[in-house]
This record gives C-alpha cells, sequence and structure tokens, in this order.
C-alpha cells in the first residue's frame, strides 16, 4: 500500500458520479467529451527509452546514475522514483514542462501507471554503460614573462565545453519537477538534484586544473612560445569521477592525465604534461581518419583527413563556402593540427572561407583568420563505420599589427569516417608513449 502522501496516484479507477453531477455533465455532452480527450505533452514520453537516452556525457546525468548503480535500493523508494520519473519526462520535454498535462487526473494516471515499468527502467540502469573518467578541454591565456622568477604566469584559465563547478546541477529540471508536481504532497526536495563536488582528499571543492598558476620557462622557451603561439596555451585534462556508495549526494573528481601545449595551424608544442602518480592511464582517441565538420552560423563545411603520432596530429584537405544562389560556393584548401585526449580534441585550422562579416571581428584588408575547434566523441550515437562529434568553434583573427581577436563560442557538428577499417568503431584509443 502506497504511503499517505501518494494517495493522489491511487484512484486509478474512475469514481461513481452522483445523478445529480450526471445530469450536470448530459447538458453539454460534446464539450464534456472534447476536454476529457485532451492530453498533455508527457502523454508521448516513453519513460524507458528516455532512460536509455540519457547522455553519459552529461555531468549531471552521469552522476545521477552512478548514484543510483551504487544505492539501487532508492528506487524502491517511492518518492525518489517519482523525482525520477520527472526528471526524464523534463529531458523529453524540456521547457515544455508546463504543457506536460492537460490536468491533474491525467497526471495522476500517468505516475500511477509509471510504476509498472520500474523493472524495465532499473534493468536500463543495470545496464547502462556509465564511464567513471571524462575530459574538459582549457583555453590558457598567459601574461607577460617574468624575467626576475623564470616563469609564464597564467592570466585566465577557462574550460571549454562542460563547466565544472563545486557543484552539479540540474535546476532546471527540479524547477520542471516541481512544475509538474505543484498541488500534490509529493516532496522532491530530497531528490539528488545536486551533487557536492569533492577532491582527491574528500574534502568540498571544484575539480582542480592540475597544472600551477605560472609555468617555469627559460626566457629563450618563452620567446618561442610567444612567437609562434602568442600569448594562448591550450590544455586536455582527464578527471576520474566517483559517485558516493552510501547514499550521500557526492562525486569525488580527480585530475588523472594533462597535456599542456601550445596550438597552430600548423604544429602542435608539448608544454608540460601531468600524470597522476596511481590513477593515470594516458590514452590517445585514433583520429587517423577523415573529419567532416559543419557550423552553419559559420558558413563553415571542411572535410580534413589526419595523420596522427601520439596526442599530436596533422589535418589537410578542402573547405567549402556557401554558394550565392547564383554563383557556386568557392572550394578552398584548408590545413591544420590538432591535440588529441582520450575522448577529445583541439584543432586549429586555417579559415579562408571565413571572410564575411563575423560578429566580433574587424573584417579590416589584411587580417588572418584562424579556427579553433573543441571536440568531442559522441559515444551515444557511434556506428562501425561513423563516430559522430559535438563541439564549440572559435573564430581567431590577427590583424596587419599583430592584435589578436577572437569571436564567441559557435556550435560545430561532424563526424569521423573510416578510412581503412570500416569494421572498427572510431572510438577505439591508441595507448602508449610517445617522442617528447
Amino acid at each position: 500500500m502506497f504511503p499517505a502522501v501518494f494517495r493522489f496516484s491511487l484512484l486509478a479507477k474512475p469514481l461513481g458520479l452522483s445523478a445529480i453531477l450526471f445530469a450536470q455533465c448530459m447538458t453539454n455532452v460534446s464539450h464534456a467529451q472534447s476536454i476529457s480527450t485532451q492530453s498533455g505533452r508527457a502523454a508521448s514520453v516513453d519513460l524507458v527509452a528516455a532512460a536509455k537516452d540519457l547522455s553519459m556525457q552529461n555531468a549531471y546525468a552521469r552522476s545521477l546514475l552512478s548514484f543510483i548503480k551504487l544505492n539501487p535500493a532508492r528506487l524502491n523508494d517511492q518518492q525518489f522514483y517519482v523525482g525520477f520519473v520527472s526528471y526524464l519526462i523534463f529531458k523529453k520535454l524540456n521547457d515544455r514542462c508546463q504543457d506536460a498535462f492537460a490536468n491533474e487526473f491525467e497526471r495522476r494516471d500517468f505516475y500511477t501507471r509509471s510504476f509498472d515499468i520500474l523493472p524495465q527502467l532499473q534493468k536500463v540502469i543495470a545496464e547502462k554503460s556509465i564511464p567513471d573518467r571524462f575530459e574538459v578541454s582549457y583555453q590558457i591565456n598567459t601574461g607577460e614573462y617574468d624575467f626576475t622568477s623564470g616563469s609564464l604566469p597564467f592570466d585566465n584559465v577557462r574550460s571549454v565545453g562542460e563547466q565544472l563547478g563545486s557543484t552539479i546541477y540540474s535546476g532546471d529540471a527540479q524547477t520542471c519537477a516541481g512544475n509538474l508536481l505543484r498541488g500534490t504532497a509529493v516532496e522532491i526536495s530530497s531528490f539528488p538534484w545536486r551533487f557536492n563536488v569533492a577532491d582527491e582528499t574528500g574534502q568540498p571543492a571544484a575539480p582542480a586544473f592540475p597544472f600551477a598558476k605560472s609555468q617555469p620557462l627559460s626566457a629563450a622557451d618563452a620567446r618561442t612560445l610567444f612567437e609562434q603561439f602568442g600569448r594562448q596555451l591550450y590544455s586536455i585534462v582527464g578527471y576520474q569521477v566517483l559517485a558516493a556508495g552510501d547514499g550521500t549526494h557526492r562525486v569525488q573528481i580527480v585530475p588523472t592525465d594533462a597535456q599542456l601545449f601550445g596550438l597552430s595551424d600548423d604544429a602542435v608544442v608539448r608544454v608540460q604534461t601531468f600524470a597522476h602518480p596511481t590513477l593515470s592511464q594516458p590514452n590517445y582517441l585514433d583520429i587517423a581518419n577523415q573529419l567532416t565538420v559543419m557550423s552553419e552560423p559559420l558558413n563553415l563545411a571542411a572535410t580534413v583527413t589526419l595523420e596522427q603520432e601520439g596526442f599530436r596530429a596533422v589535418a589537410t584537405g578542402t573547405s567549402q563556402g556557401r554558394g550565392t544562389g547564383v554563383t557556386a560556393a568557392a572550394t578552398h584548401q584548408v590545413s591544420g593540427s590538432a591535440a588529441v585526449g582520450a575522448t577529445s580534441f583541439i584543432m586549429r585550422m586555417t579559415a579562408p572561407q571565413l571572410t564575411s562579416d563575423v560578429s566580433g571581428l574587424s573584417n579590416a584588408p589584411g587580417t588572418e583568420r584562424y579556427l579553433t575547434m573543441f571536440g568531442e566523441i559522441d559515444f551515444n550515437n557511434v556506428s562501425a563505420s561513423k563516430a559522430p562529434i559535438l563541439g564549440k568553434a572559435i573564430v581567431l583573427e590577427v590583424d596587419p599589427n599583430g592584435i589578436l581577436k577572437q569571436t564567441r563560442l559557435y556550435p560545430i557538428s561532424g563526424h569521423f569516417t573510416a578510412l581503412e577499417k570500416p569494421g572498427q568503431a572510431q572510438a577505439s584509443t591508441t595507448q602508449g608513449t610517445e617522442a617528447q
């Protein structure tokens, strides 16, 4: 028997109506039938499919399913289960939660029926492959070289893509759940909408960037970096994540592997390597294939072939511009360099096709433009012959005086296509050492 708090869901069968009420309803049969057949958007939500579709490249979804796997009995708690079902509804409806149910009776019936598929959801979660490692790409702006201390300071370190803080929170999902269950006695505040992040010692802390705030360098090396890469460096950092098995809403995130490097359209230069003394697993994504990348806002459609050695790769290919409707689209030769992690990459590419106005750039004569892409494999949709990518791109502009400007982040999409072994998924990684 459900507890009293779930009493609203027990009325699975319609109650008998009084003769008076029935007579009133009969006065406008067509209107009553119209109202009774209305349904909200939640009626189209397949909860089992929604659970299967949860992306393990999303920090909150990854943390939530890890928590449930380590604490499976929580799904038998009915308030927790209703919170989880509400989260699945949110993942399918997003900002349309207010249209989930047409009335309170439909809502009651939906949540009542959801308990019938609890075993299916438990099976989906048990079979879900949840990675215990993920990567974050960083862009580092350096300051002026300090000749006295012999170090290059980092003025700003910015993560691109997944943002890491002291909590992993799904506020929109919590708001949606509150709206879905408004007017009921269901208490959703105990559901883990927020996970607190701890460091390696168990203390509350945002995931650490493993390199210090300045980099010891000789004046000659600092000059070489400045002349070749300006005042920007990049990093790909791998983290290991572990959810708490004691029922608390905590995750421990520890940096395990990282490369700090300079990147241009024709070179990748390693500046420093980080490896955790016990947790390090230096794997490199195999991207020695053909890459097609697109971005509608940037008028970008490029296809390049990559050659790879360890964490470095070089790319050559073509980029297609946009036609005018009268003239054909121009084709440009492009080249680039990339640094590779276990699941992600950062690539700098020449961008001669980006000659039109781009918000934030001057478009002055004599400027050079480059594209910096921060990509990762979309493991949810990898096939035997293609590996889709997701990510962001920044357009960099260098004017004749050497002044650098850059745009905001633009979305990119695309895929790697196997060149020699079509039966082998491109999500494989290569492992080993390389020349420094």
